[in-house]
């Protein structure tokens, strides 16, 4: 499977206390995602990648207007999970992510370029991967943090596509390795209130659409005097777990990725 998305993302900060209007309001438009668990709910996981500079993390920061974040993703929990290659990249307010669904076994060989693996994939999902293995190689990326977190769904029935998200207990390890394992000792969460300055403990809102907001997620904000929020998981993530004194600090020298 290889996938080309374009879209906008609004997130948001909610204190809590908010979660139940915004679900009944998602609930009148959209259905609760297909993959979601019994408590409908579903993890993710991800492997964010950078150079050794952390150009990637400071792109963002900078809020540049062209920037991209790469990263393998997997549901744990799910049985024989491929492991997904994805490239998000940021054009001003425009996601466009693209993914690549490769079997958990060939995910490494993949990534290392080896003619076998790539052959042995979909042709979609093979154009997925050469997407993901240009910047990788271009620009010498290696693993950088895990990022862990529990996330709601709901996809619009109204809309050809609109998503509106509830991401909680994110937590984040170091990843220095091509390794999707996590160890349950080491997660720092990100968002509690230390992390997030805010006076109760929030959850990430996002808002996902195609070209315009639909209306009743216009409705949604201006009822809730939502605020839009900058909120990277990688970002948090790097802040939390790599400027610690003797840990591999995110460097400030020179731009690029």
């Amino acid at each position: 499977m290889d996938s080309i998305i374009e879209r906008y993302e609004y997130k948001y900060l909610i204190p809590d206390r908010l979660i139940p209007a915004i679900r009944a309001t998602a609930r009148t438009t959209s259905r609760i995602d297909k993959y979601a668990g019994p408590d409908g709910t579903y993890r993710i996981r991800s492997l964010y990648f950078d150079t050794d500079r952390f150009d990637l993390y400071w792109a963002n920061e900078r809020e540049q207007g062209d920037r991209f974040k790469l990263r393998a993703r997997v549901y744990p929990g799910s049985k024989a999970s491929p492991v997904f290659l994805e490239v998000k990249r940021r054009v001003l307010d425009v996601i466009v992510k693209t993914r690549a669904a490769v079997p958990a076994e060939l995910w490494r060989e993949v990534l290392a370029g080896h003619d076998t693996a790539l052959s042995a994939l979909p042709p979609a999902a093979r154009a997925g991967a050469l997407r993901f293995l240009a910047p990788y190689h271009r620009h010498h990326l290696r693993p950088a943090v895990l990022v862990e977190y529990e996330r709601e769904a709901f996809i619009s029935d109204v809309e050809a596509y609109a998503r509106l998200t509830f991401d909680r207990k994110i937590a984040v390890q170091r990843g220095d390795s091509l390794d999707l394992e996590a160890d349950p000792r080491r997660w720092r969460p990100i968002d509690h209130t230390a992390q997030t300055r805010t006076a109760e403990p929030v959850t990430v809102l996002e808002l996902k659409f195609e070209r315009r907001p639909p209306a009743w997620m216009v409705a949604l904000v201006k009822r809730l005097d939502l605020i839009r929020y900058s909120f990277s998981k990688y970002c948090y993530g790097v802040n939390a777990e790599l400027t610690l004194p003797g840990e591999r600090s995110p460097s400030r020298g020179g731009r690029g990725g």
